[in-house]
């Protein structure tokens, strides 16, 4: 799921820069063919082709763009295949809006299909199908542009100095707002190779960008992830299954603290945080110890802290069904009925939701799935399948809740680690609380979760993949 998503189409720019020549000419100097081999680890796993062309739509000029992604990897020895692929087509009139949009991604014979076409609304009608269910909204014609795509060839062009920035938008058709921002910093000015470095935040991941000046990106990191350009006959020569993402993604520990269920507090010395918030709450804390190095303090969750109560607002937001938490749906709030039943105290309706959860799914980390509909239909799934149908069943019961993310105790080859991790936070009136539905944590998780992310729109943590380093300073058990 992470991996399709990096291995995204660029769509960026500024609306106040003019366009070179207009906007045909801008998708003249955009038409080719290139493509990108995926490396994780060092290995070739996967590969992305990138095809734009200049084509008539409705008798008027268009651009249209055809995106075809596949990656090949393990996930703790089960094999995971994801493909995707992508057209997208700008209308070449006014700021060049998408006027049209088909996406088709299947994993492990699981297949979502979207299409997005213009309305009479001003905007598109996006509809979206996956196991035999259709699902229909209205949304205005996304913020990124061929005006915007102009505006990023037009910056380009005149090769920016290190620490100039561009703000413009990219989109994100699985989300309930499909308009993401995006901001590009040059790191490194072009130099004699003619190219230029590139930071690019969206959501708070960053992508390193080398692209030369007319535009043409020739290598992309983010994560685990290493895209580069190649000939296309050597980008889909894969060592499909040869890579475990979750062996290439663990942080080690130099000691290990045991039994994680029985860790009360556990205290940890970390480098490579480098522009990177400290994230405090009720149960964790993190003192800075020097750029990039901090001392973070983990703790179980027994509803400690200071109150903080949700105001109106915020609770709408954290009770209100989306896209993939579907909250309101009769097979969600049956189990919400089924589940909280005789319980009327927030933290008894959380404990016995979480304990639904652990014993309905099937735990396996093949069979990923993107709404709490599909994950309930299909009744398996790993951490993020579990924390989704946690957060729409517990919304459906009434209780605040949400998904966040960040690392925990486990192990990878007999050794211990910190393993990228999702669990859920409920609101109880006075504080948020953390449950683990996927390890059975009711009462609140143990003292080695340590948060990194809230929401689905919070994607920073990718950042910390590859340059995290931890070592243990004390460890209380229980």
């Amino acid at each position: 799921m992470i991996a399709l998503w990096i291995v995204g189409t660029i769509l960026a720019g500024a609306q106040e820069t003019r366009p070179i020549g207009g906007l045909l000419e801008a998708a003249r100097k955009m038409e080719g063919r290139a493509t990108f081999g995926v490396f994780i680890a060092g290995k070739r796993v996967g590969y992305e082709v990138e095809d734009q062309r200049v084509i008539l739509w409705g008798g008027r000029p268009a651009l249209m763009g055809v995106t075809e992604s596949l990656l090949d990897i393990t996930v703790e020895g089960t094999r995971n295949r994801m493909a995707s692929r992508e057209i997208t087509i700008n209308s070449l009139e006014g700021d060049g809006p998408v006027v049209y949009f088909s996406s088709v991604s299947e994993e492990e014979g699981e297949k979502v299909e979207r299409r997005g076409v213009a309305n009479s609304k001003g905007g598109l009608t996006i509809e979206t199908r996956r196991r035999g269910r259709v699902e229909r909204r209205d949304i205005p014609f996304p913020k990124a542009t061929m005006r915007d795509h102009g505006a990023y060839l037009a910056w380009l062009a005149k090769g920016p100095k290190a620490g100039e920035k561009l703000k413009s938008w990219s989109c994100s058709w699985d989300k309930d707002d499909v308009d993401a921002a995006v901001e590009r910093v040059v790191k490194v000015a072009a130099g004699r190779d003619g190219l230029c470095h590139l930071d690019e935040r969206v959501d708070g991941a960053v992508t390193l960008i080398e692209t030369t000046l007319t535009g043409e990106s020739v290598r992309m990191r983010i994560g685990p992830m290493d895209l580069r350009r190649e000939e296309e006959s050597k980008a889909r020569q894969i060592e499909a299954g040869k890579v475990d993402i979750i062996e290439a993604s663990v942080v080690p520990l130099d000691k290990d603290p045991g039994n994680p269920t029985r860790v009360e507090r556990m205290v940890l010395l970390a480098t490579g945080l480098e522009n990177f918030p400290a994230m405090g709450d009720n149960r964790q804390s993190a003192e800075p110890l020097g750029p990039g190095r901090w001392k973070v303090t983990l703790e179980r969750d027994r509803g400690q802290g200071a109150a903080k109560p949700l105001d109106a607002t915020e609770r709408a937001a954290m009770t209100k069904p989306t896209l993939t938490i579907q909250s309101a749906d009769p097979r969600i709030k049956a189990l919400a009925v089924r589940w909280a039943a005789k319980e009327t105290l927030p933290a008894g309706i959380a404990a016995n939701i979480c304990r639904g959860v652990f014993g309905h799914l099937r735990k396996t980390l093949g069979a990923n799935s993107e709404d709490a509909l599909t994950i309930l239909e299909r009744r398996e799934g790993d951490c993020t399948e579990h924390t989704l149908l946690f957060v729409a069943v517990a919304r459906a019961a009434g209780l605040p809740a949400r998904e966040v993310g960040g690392l925990a105790l486990g192990q990878s080859r007999g050794k211990p680690v910190l393993a990228w991790h999702a669990w859920a936070e409920y609101h109880d009136g006075n504080r948020w609380r953390a449950v683990d539905p996927t390890w059975n944590e009711p009462e609140g998780v143990d003292g080695t979760h340590w948060k990194l992310s809230v929401g689905d729109r919070d994607s920073a943590w990718l950042n910390l993949m590859g340059r995290l380093k931890v070592t243990v300073e004390s460890v209380q058990k229980r």
